[in-house]
């Protein structure tokens, strides 16, 4: 890839010439008369300057599109070439939702490495949102997802059905239920995800379903601070299936499936950039996510079920309710 597109690329992401001159290792004046005569030639300018750094402007909105295909269909080809020497060697991006990783996930990257020892593997977790959109703009070959908003350019290749359950600890009282209306659940003090996970936008739509408000005692980013929380007995959280596996499995969590259908019909779904042409070996770590998680087994929690189109969330009752407030809820 030429330098104008790589410092144009690293520049975008940063926002700022000089980060993006110290991440490259060159000289800022390097970058700023790269980017200069490719303003030149396009005739119109890329970036916005201000006092922060820059921002793309429309122009600069379009060009990067061009540069992140340009990079992707690059290193497509590489691997491409890598594979029929038969080096079997290349590079997986994954960005995932924080729950799967200690389980399913690293399960999946372990048995593959096994099979493709050549390959490495970089993983990032984070919140759906972000999950989403590093998929979206080529930051990730691979995206591991929990109930994400539908957007362009992502293209769904798996959905499992993974539930949202009630966890709590085998001790907490509520542990023998056989099932749960999310209304009793929100009595108990509560710990949730930040907004920005896929299973607080669902609890939240729930919620707004029934017309119920509620203030969350602990709100946090890290999914094994929310098991951390319902296995001390502080409390209950609100977690899917899969994320609480290895808990339930030795006994240390219980999870109790909610008789709200929306909070039934929930999915983790495994995305790649629409369009792209991707190498061999990501469609065969594709391919290996699907027969591993497929296979996982379901002693202790919710069935996976693989599908092919969602199903709708449950309408909002069109009678009118008073909002409930418990625990502190307002």
């Amino acid at each position: 890839m030429s330098n104008v597109l790589r410092y144009f690329l690293q520049v975008a992401q940063s926002g700022s010439i000089r980060i993006a001159a110290e991440k490259l290792n060159v000289a800022p004046s390097a970058i700023s008369r790269q980017i200069h005569n490719l303003e030149e030639e396009l005739g119109l300018p890329m970036f916005e300057r201000n006092a922060r750094g820059v921002s793309l402007t429309e122009a600069g909105e379009l060009y990067v599109r061009h540069a992140r295909t340009v990079f992707l269909d690059r290193e497509r080809v590489r691997l491409e070439i890598d594979d029929l020497k038969g080096l079997r060697r290349g590079h997986i991006r994954i960005t995932t939702i924080d729950g799967i990783v200690a389980g399913p996930l690293s399960h999946a990257t372990s048995s593959f490495r096994k099979l493709h020892p050549g390959v490495t593997i970089s993983l990032r977790s984070t919140g759906t949102e972000m999950v989403t959109k590093a998929v979206r703009e080529g930051e990730a070959d691979v995206g591991i997802a929990y109930q994400p908003t539908p957007v362009e350019g992502i293209n769904i290749i798996l959905r499992l059905l993974d539930p949202l359950l009630l966890v709590v600890s085998p001790e907490h009282h509520l542990a023998s239920r056989s099932s749960i209306d999310i209304r009793e659940a929100l009595d108990y003090p509560l710990a949730l995800p930040e907004s920005t996970f896929g299973i607080r936008k669902l609890i939240n739509a729930a919620c707004h379903a029934e017309r119920i408000a509620f203030t969350p005692s602990l709100e946090t980013n890290s999914i094994e601070a929310l098991r951390g929380f319902a296995l001390s007995g502080a409390g209950v959280t609100m977690l899917h299936g899969m994320s609480i596996s290895r808990e339930v499995e030795i006994g240390l969590l219980k999870g109790i499936p909610f008789r709200q259908p929306i909070l039934q019909q929930a999915w983790i779904e495994i995305s790649t950039q629409k369009g792209r042409q991707l190498p061999t070996i990501i469609e065969r770590f594709t391919e290996h996510l699907r027969t591993s998680f497929g296979k996982m087994p379901i002693r202790g929690r919710q069935r996976l079920a693989s599908v092919s189109t969602p199903k709708p969330a449950l309408e909002e009752k069109s009678a009118a309710r008073k909002p409930h407030a418990r625990n502190g809820r307002r």
